[in-house]
């Protein structure tokens, strides 16, 4: 007979059929996520697993082909990631964000996902500084801009790295939950992880680079076109259009200060940025981001005329963060991102048709330290990208 995980939120989200080790595994993985297991009973979950062989067989709606899972261990990260998009699903106001988060002074600090910076050895590093994790890999943000917990505790892999502080891997041992040969979760106690559905406001936003040789951690400030652009890229609201994630993450961003935090050692860097945070810089401490894009703007295809005049396309939507510039091309959804140069390039185009050569004289007089012929190569590959993207039309 096959065993029902009621969760809240959810209900019965997940059916089980000789899965008893699986089952405490998942338990011990969500701890701050209540869960109860009453006998199977009505119409299937979407969500299945059943023993097949030495492992295990998960089908899911994210998975109608099914997936062989070897160890326990690994059929709860499985079953952990589908029961985490079944909740968004299920709540669509709340927009779930790819990162870490731990509460500092009473705000989160948020770090987005970011190739192989340890996030997660990051967050377990806030646990051992004695701060509260809200989540090592997704974090929920309600309609008011406010963090939410799911309640999952954070998941290392492993082997550990030699050249993590020895107190950081006391504390991983120390705290060590469900494991195989990848990855372990941890066991920390109550008052260190927050529940599921608790809240907090988010305090700030924190670019993770890690590079090993750093001999200490290092914060720099940025600009917040930096942070508004992580948030559009690390968050599982894959179907919401462009323009509802511009309408909320911008407000965000607009109060939100932006970090990045180079660092080798996790728990130093932990302890580092829970001490600025505590005592964050004076606002608009902030550096020039360059020229990027959520979907980077291609290069152009073709020379473009320095007499050719332009004008912005009229199917442009424009979202302004301090001294940068977002754009959306509304029939494909594509953000682009304008630094203050290129910021200032597309308000003189919205004003009059322009060309590139006019641009560079007017950009020559705006900043007074070069020369239009300097200035010009720049706007000739500016106004290139801006037409390929379909942003700007000869006039």
């Amino acid at each position: 007979m096959g065993q029902d995980l009621c969760l809240p939120g959810l209900g019965r989200a997940l059916r089980l059929f000789g899965c008893s080790e699986v089952l405490g595994a998942l338990q011990a993985a969500m701890p701050g996520w209540p869960a109860r297991v009453v006998e199977a009973a009505g119409p299937v979950p979407a969500i299945r697993l059943r023993r097949h062989g030495e492992g295990y067989w998960q089908t899911s709606p994210a998975l109608p082909e099914g997936l062989f899972l070897a160890t326990a261990v690994e059929a709860a990260c499985s079953l952990i990631a589908d029961l985490v998009g079944e909740y968004f699903d299920r709540h669509p106001d709340s927009i779930g964000l790819h990162c870490g988060s731990a509460e500092v002074a009473g705000r989160l600090v948020v770090f987005p996902d970011s190739h192989r910076a340890g996030k997660s050895t990051l967050t377990t590093a806030f646990a051992a500084a004695g701060l509260r994790v809200f989540g090592d890999d997704v974090l929920a943000l309600t309609p008011e801009g406010r963090g939410r917990a799911l309640g999952i505790a954070p998941r290392l892999r492993l082997p550990l790295p030699a050249s993590l502080d020895p107190a950081l891997v006391a504390h991983a041992d120390e705290h060590a939950g469900p494991a195989d040969e990848r990855y372990r979760y941890l066991a920390l106690p109550e008052a260190a992880l927050a529940t599921h559905g608790e809240e907090a406001p988010l305090g700030t936003l924190v670019l993770l680079e890690r590079e090993a040789g750093l001999t200490a951690p290092e914060l720099l400030p940025l600009a917040p076109g930096e942070g508004l652009l992580q948030l559009l890229c690390q968050n599982f609201a894959h179907g919401a259009p462009s323009e509802a994630l511009m309408a909320r993450f911008l407000p965000l961003m607009a109060s939100l200060p932006c970090l990045l935090l180079r660092y080798s050692e996790p728990l130093a860097a932990a302890r580092c940025l829970a001490a600025r945070v505590a005592a964050p810089p004076e606002k608009g401490e902030a550096a020039l981001a360059s020229l990027a894009g959520h979907r980077p703007m291609p290069a152009a295809a073709q020379a473009i005329s320095p007499r050719q005049p332009w004008r912005p396309a009229g199917e442009v939507q424009e979202y302004p963060l301090d001294d940068e510039l977002f754009l959306i091309h509304r029939p494909s959804g594509a953000i682009h991102r304008l630094n203050a140069s290129g910021r200032a390039v597309w308000l003189l185009l919205a004003r009059e048709v322009l060309s590139a050569d006019i641009l560079a004289e007017l950009l020559a007089e705006l900043y007074g330290d070069r020369s239009a012929e300097r200035i010009l190569p720049d706007v000739l590959g500016l106004l290139g990208r801006l037409a390929e993207s379909r942003l700007i039309e000869a006039a």
